[in-house]
C-alpha cells in the first residue's frame, strides 16, 4: 500500500482568491464528522462505484485525509493519492498540494482506476469543467496533449456532495423560517463569490456531457437534527446538527461578509436566530446528499449492472422513516438540465 495523501483543507474554504474558512482544528474535526455522517447515510460504504481491485485511486480535496486512509486500508494493494490546497496531514503521511481547477492536472494519461471527490461545494468555480477534467484534460487549455486522459478507460469517477438548501417533506419547514432564509443567502453569496452551489440534480447532466457512461445517481436525505425515530437517521441527524452548529458562524461570516457585504454584527444576529431552529425537532428539515458515479468508456465493465442512466427517488422523509434513501435505482428522465457554466 502506498498511502499518498494530499493536502487537506476545508471543503468550503479552499478556493482562490481567498479562503472562506480556515482549516483550523475545529474545522478539521467537522470534516471528519461529516465523513461519519456520510458513512451512516451510505450504509458504511466508502464508495458506490463497482470497483474491482483498483490500482490507483485519486481523492480530490482530501481534507483531513480520512477517506483516503480508509480506502487505502480497504484496498491495500492500491496506490491512494489525496490532493488539496493546504497541507495539514500528519508527518507519517505523504500528500500532494494541487489545485483541481488548474488548467491541467499533473498526472499522466490513463492513470487512475478511480477518482473520488467529496464535499467540494464552496470550492469550485466551474463544476462542469472540473468534471470534464476528471474525464480528460481540457483540450482548450492543454493543447499539447489533447488526448491525455485522467480516468482510465473503464475506470470510474465518483462525486459525493451536499446540497446545502434546507427542505422538508411535511411542510414543517416554512419559507418564513430563518433557516430557509439563511440557506438561500448562502447560495446567493456563494454565486456572487464565484463559487456556485449546484442543486443535487445538476451533476448527472455534467457527467453525461463529459462523456461518462453508466451514470448512476443515488440521493440520500440527511436530517438536520435528530428528529427521526429511526436509530441510524437519528444518529445522522445528531451529528449533522453538531456539524452545523460548529461550522455555522465560520461559513456564514466568510460568505455573507465577502459575498453580500454584510457586517459581522448582522451575521451574528442572524446566527442567534438560526440556532434554535436548527435544534427544533418539530422542524423536520433535511438536506440532500448526492452520490453520483460514471464510467469512462473503454475496457469492458467488471462488475456493473447499471443501465445507461439511473437515479433513485427517495421516499418522503418523516419521523417514522426507516431509510434516508430508497434501496433501488429507477430510471430517471425528469430532472431539468442545469444552466451551462462558462469555461
Amino acid at each position: 500500500m502506498v498511502g499518498k495523501k494530499d493536502a487537506p483543507t476545508n471543503p468550503m474554504a479552499f478556493s482562490p482568491p481567498a479562503s472562506l474558512l480556515e482549516a483550523d482544528e475545529q474545522e478539521l474535526d467537522r470534516i471528519d464528522l461529516k465523513h461519519h455522517i456520510t458513512l451512516l447515510l451510505a450504509g458504511g460504504n466508502l464508495h458506490l462505484a463497482p470497483l474491482n481491485h483498483p490500482k490507483r485511486i485519486l481523492d480530490i480535496g482530501t481534507g483531513t485525509g480520512i477517506w483516503a486512509i480508509e480506502m487505502a486500508e480497504q484496498y491495500p494493494h492500491a496506490q491512494v493519492i489525496g490532493t488539496d490546497l493546504s497541507p495539514v496531514q500528519p508527518n507519517n503521511v505523504r500528500f500532494h498540494i494541487d489545485d483541481c481547477e488548474a488548467k491541467s492536472w499533473t498526472w499522466p494519461e490513463d492513470y487512475f482506476d478511480y477518482i473520488h471527490s467529496r464535499y467540494m461545494i464552496g470550492s469550485i468555480g466551474n463544476w462542469a469543467s472540473m468534471i470534464r477534467k476528471a474525464y480528460k484534460y481540457d483540450v482548450s487549455s492543454y493543447i499539447k496533449s489533447e488526448n491525455a486522459v485522467h480516468t482510465k478507460p473503464g475506470g470510474y469517477f465518483e462525486l459525493q456532495d451536499l446540497d446545502c438548501r434546507f427542505t422538508s417533506d411535511d411542510n414543517t419547514l416554512l419559507d418564513s423560517h430563518n433557516l430557509t432564509y439563511w440557506s438561500n443567502l448562502l447560495t446567493e453569496a456563494a454565486a456572487k463569490y464565484n463559487r456556485p452551489v449546484p442543486r443535487y440534480t445538476d451533476y448527472i447532466h455534467w457527467f453525461e456531457k463529459a462523456g461518462f457512461t453508466d451514470v448512476r445517481q443515488v440521493i440520500f436525505k440527511c436530517p438536520t437534527n435528530p428528529w427521526p425515530k429511526n436509530k441510524v437517521l437519528k444518529e445522522a441527524g445528531r451529528f449533522q446538527l453538531l456539524a452545523h452548529i460548529e461550522g455555522l458562524e465560520g461559513v456564514s461570516m466568510g460568505l455573507l461578509t465577502r459575498g453580500l457585504a454584510w457586517k459581522a454584527e448582522e451575521v451574528k444576529v442572524l446566527m442567534a436566530k438560526i440556532r434554535p431552529e436548527l435544534k427544533d425537532r418539530g422542524i423536520h428539515s433535511y438536506q440532500n446528499t448526492v452520490f453520483i458515479t460514471g464510467r469512462k468508456p473503454g475496457n469492458p465493465r467488471h462488475s456493473s449492472n447499471y443501465s445507461s442512466r439511473t437515479s433513485n427517488s427517495p421516499a418522503p422523509l418523516t419521523p417514522n422513516s426507516c431509510s434516508s434513501s430508497t434501496a433501488h435505482a429507477s430510471d430517471d428522465h425528469g430532472s431539468p438540465a442545469p444552466q451551462e457554466e462558462g469555461d
